[in-house]
């Protein structure tokens, strides 16, 4: 994607009064015209100043909160809660500025997908342990990921993917699921396959009856991009949610959201749902077929014993 800026050059006319000595109106004037620009680099530049911005701004807070840490012979209790209310503070604001540079390239990111057959179980897998630090400080359980019985022939998990995307968007729709959740809670993955997808499934929230109707209302208008009939403003939404509907998208996937009577056993809650073609209709243009079964797998997947 290209933008059009301007730049700044010389009339012709005033290039022509300056030969002939200014006869027909005097100095030469200046004037914009347009000059082609990059509108992806030009997004990666301005992002890195932005986070470079502030996170001079985080270094500041931080020298203070130091001086203060380390002037105090003997702080008070509420001090002591301050200072460390800081330390928290800045590094969550350092995990959101990492989060918006990664989320703003991916988003800005034209770049042709490089399709591969992935596991999404393993994937699925991946994505919980680089989450599973963020988990532990909340004290929210990450539970291993769950393959079912396939629908058909196929019980793999395997699907054609762009892992440079599928990864963020695996990890960012876990750290949604963090965000949602309560201390005590447990986030579940289940994996289903069928002959020509694979859906996931994911603890979205555990609450009570009625906040999980809403939960699901709100989640479904989103992924349906439903701006709504009344003119009202869409419902917020985490920026993590924001890209990985964005990089489902790309994979041909579809988002839903359940109620638990689909997608858990214990209490209520809510699910998102992501169904992912085995393979996706850009990959199927590119002349790709569905990955076959590894050679190490049975046609009908993993092994209870696996």
């Amino acid at each position: 994607m290209t933008l059009t800026f301007m730049s700044k050059r010389p009339l012709p006319s005033s290039r022509a009064d300056a030969e002939n000595g200014g006869q027909s109106g005097g100095a030469g004037t200046e004037h914009w015209v347009p000059a082609t620009v990059d509108a992806t680099s030009e997004m990666t530049t301005l992002i890195d100043q932005v986070s470079h911005d502030l996170r001079s701004a985080l270094n500041g807070v931080q020298s203070w909160a130091y001086v203060l840490d380390h002037s105090l012979d003997a702080p008070t209790a509420p001090v002591q809660r301050a200072l460390a209310g800081l330390r928290t503070a800045m590094q969550q604001q350092v995990m959101l500025i990492q989060h918006m540079e990664e989320a703003v390239r991916l988003l800005a990111d034209e770049t042709e997908p490089q399709w591969e057959a992935i596991d999404l179980a393993a994937a699925m897998a991946q994505a919980m342990d680089a989450v599973k630090p963020a988990a532990e400080s909340r004290r929210v359980t990450l539970a291993d990921v769950l393959v079912h019985d396939g629908e058909g022939s196929r019980g793999d998990a395997f699907v054609q993917a762009d892992p440079r995307r599928l990864e963020p968007m695996l990890r960012h729709l876990v750290l949604h699921c963090l965000k949602q959740a309560r201390n005590g809670d447990t986030i579940d993955a289940h994996l289903e396959p069928a002959d020509d997808h694979v859906k996931l499934r994911l603890t979205e929230s555990r609450t009570t009856a009625d906040r999980i109707k809403e939960r699901l209302s709100v989640l479904s208008e989103f992924f349906r991009r439903d701006v709504g009939n009344d003119g009202a403003a869409p419902a917020r939404q985490s920026s993590a949610l924001l890209l990985a509907r964005r990089m489902a998208e790309l994979h041909g996937a579809t988002l839903g959201a359940e109620p638990s009577t689909q997608c858990e056993q214990d209490g209520e809650s809510a699910c998102i749902a992501v169904t992912f073609p085995r393979v996706p209709p850009a990959a199927a243009a590119a002349g790709l077929e569905a990955p076959s079964v590894p050679p190490s797998l049975p046609p009908w997947g993993p092994s209870d014993g696996a």
